[in-house]
């Protein structure tokens, strides 16, 4: 449309209508019309009508300086007007954001137990596609840290060569090794925020490759992994988010007491609620595959 000259390029002139049809916003010309009556221009008091209708301050001095700051063209400025071009600057500038500027840093009282917080969760991260045949990838988690997730989850099982594997059990999911992905958790776990992740472990390893994940968490993660309380004492509650900055903590199932004979613990996830949750899941995607 913009290409005049037919020669399948854009030049000087094309450039420039190009981006002005590019950046045209019809429902923002609209408004301004709807202000700015027959001449097209706002005035002070105009404007100020405009910020009343949004609940803004609206009094001419604040109307001035809008115009001073946002307005592109400089005899208008002269006479406190403002062209469309200016209100458009002023509209999509971080003035005319809905979201409050002060809520792009963190602004609430990270000083609280950790409970007592709403914690970004996601859960059977390490999938890209569907929970029945689709690709497991630690890119998944680089992914889920960059979007401010701050709890992932570790469906660990038991994998070849005594390497510990993620992937769904029980379906046809692609199989990640646990030691890649806690590497990606040790290179992207702070990327996005200083403050705490927390691994969620569904674990359904034997003793032998759960001592091989304590290994490589340990190893990977250094001093970054929460192995014991902050100063050496029970806590009568939880740290705050404050407290554990930068660190990583392990969340798990504790085992039951009674558990105590080696032979009988080879896979000590068997029989408990998170094998029948397995089980009851795996329950409903037979019934989707069916449908």
């Amino acid at each position: 449309e913009c290409d005049k000259s037919s020669n399948d390029r854009l030049e000087e002139h094309e450039i420039e209508e190009f981006c002005t049809l590019l950046m045209k916003r019809p429902e923002l010309e609209e408004l301004f019309h709807r202000y700015s009556g027959q001449d097209c221009v706002l005035s002070a008091k105009e404007l100020g009508a405009f910020l009343q209708d949004q609940g803004e301050d609206a009094d001419l001095a604040h109307a001035h300086t809008i115009i001073q700051t946002y307005e592109l063209s400089e005899k208008a400025k002269q006479h406190n007007r403002m062209m469309l071009d200016g209100f458009m600057m002023y509209l999509l500038s971080a003035a005319g954001d809905i979201l409050n500027q002060e809520h792009t840093d963190v602004y609430q009282d990270m000083s609280q137990p950790l409970c007592h917080y709403f914690i970004s969760t996601s859960h059977n991260t390490y999938l890209t596609d569907n929970q029945i045949g689709g690709a497991s990838s630690t890119e998944a988690y680089i992914r889920a840290f960059m979007e401010g997730c701050r709890c992932v989850e570790l469906d660990c099982w038991e994998g070849s060569n005594g390497e510990p594997v993620i992937y769904h059990g029980h379906t046809l999911t692609s199989k990640i090794l646990f030691r890649d992905v806690i590497e990606i958790i040790r290179d992207y776990a702070f990327k996005h925020s200083s403050y705490p992740v927390i691994l969620s472990l569904e674990n359904h390893c034997g003793l032998e490759q759960q001592v091989t994940m304590v290994q490589h968490m340990k190893a990977i993660l250094g001093d970054m992994l929460l192995t014991q309380m902050l100063d050496g004492q029970v806590p009568k509650e939880l740290p705050s988010p404050e407290q554990l900055k930068g660190k990583i903590l392990v969340k798990g199932k504790k085992l039951p007491d009674l558990v105590c004979d080696p032979e009988n613990m080879s896979f000590l996830s068997d029989n408990n609620e998170e094998e029948e949750e397995e089980e009851e899941e795996e329950r409903v995607l037979r019934k989707d595959r069916r449908r």
